[in-house]
């Protein structure tokens, strides 16, 4: 290290009151820094440096900001990844481990989520939804099953509103009994989840096209393993997280299997004998089914040829399902 000034390799550390104008804030501190013994000039040290630029960001967002330990905490707090939560709030990975380790100071944008956050942690659940298509499927079911605490009931998949018929739900109020043991029923001995969401609209189609209504009053939409609930996801968590099902996710070459296997009795009072039979029958066709292949064969159903990707599947479609009789 030498001096600027006059070029002197000589230098001695001592305390040096600092101002800074942080975003129009004034930000003073005392803190040691080098000087040179001939001319007392300032003398760049990267350690002595860096550490008062940090103090100095941690003594602006503890006044004006938020601090970096209330950041960690409120991550920790969902039980979230720097990964995950990153994404959630919408921004890049290395940049919220800045701010958790207090190296910068979050934009006005980040400020507001975050403390938004801190204050009502549950509105964790509208920021995802809305930010939904950053996530794949596997992220978007971790996330759920993360954050389901901070759901409250208006928030749940099987929450009360006002029921309007239509041909998309079977012309059939959602039933959340039914849509649990409808479950429970397919994963009796274990099932993978992919033929599990195949199976339930199977059961519901079927029964909409012989009785006139569906069994959950679910709607379903196409995605590219066949049709699914809409929702799935929170429909999965949620039986997961009342002890319902266990949900196990094992690596098998290059796939993912998500394993289902129900964990209490089944109440079949919820049904009706119709709806009995009609479940008995789809679990019957597809007992030697895999997943692959009962994905491939909704595949083929005009349910899934005609309506676009992401759309929501008429149930009128249901008269146009012929190889299960």
């Amino acid at each position: 290290m030498k001096c600027d000034n006059c070029l002197c390799k000589s230098a001695y550390i001592k305390d040096y009151e600092h101002d800074y104008n942080i975003k129009g804030k004034e930000i003073k501190f005392i803190s040691p820094r080098r000087f040179c013994k001939e001319c007392n000039s300032l003398v760049y040290d990267a350690e002595l440096d860096n550490e008062a630029s940090r103090k100095a960001i941690e003594i602006y967002n503890k006044n004006y900001g938020i601090c970096k330990d209330d950041i960690v905490n409120l991550r920790n707090k969902y039980n979230l990844s720097q990964e995950l939560f990153s994404k959630i709030i919408g921004c890049a990975k290395k940049t919220l481990i800045s701010y958790e380790k207090g190296t910068a100071i979050p934009n006005d944008n980040y400020m507001i989520i975050i403390n938004t956050l801190i204050s009502k942690p549950d509105t964790i659940i509208s920021l995802i939804e809305s930010n939904k298509n950053q996530f794949t499927d596997k992220e978007y079911f971790r996330i759920q099953e993360k954050i389901s605490k901070f759901s409250n009931n208006e928030k749940q998949l099987f929450y009360n509103k006002d029921f309007e018929p239509s041909e998309y739900n079977g012309y059939t109020k959602i039933d959340k009994n039914k849509i649990i043991n409808l479950i429970l029923m397919f994963a009796k001995k274990g099932i993978l989840k992919t033929k599990l969401l195949k199976e339930m609209f199977y059961a519901d189609f079927l029964n909409y096209k012989y009785t006139g209504a569906s069994i959950t009053g679910l709607e379903y939409a196409k995605l590219p393993y066949g049709p699914v609930p809409d929702n799935f996801e929170k429909i999965i968590t949620e039986c997961k997280n009342e002890e319902l099902i266990s949900y196990n996710i094992e690596y098998k070459n290059e796939y993912e299997l998500h394993n289902i296997k129900s964990l209490t009795e089944i109440d079949e009072t919820v049904f009706t004998n119709e709806e009995l039979n009609i479940i008995d029958k789809v679990i019957e066709f597809f007992k030697d089914y895999k997943s692959k292949e009962i994905a491939d064969f909704s595949h083929e159903e005009k349910a899934y040829i005609e309506t676009n990707f992401s759309d929501k599947i008429s149930y009128d479609y249901a008269f146009d399902i012929e190889r299960i009789i």
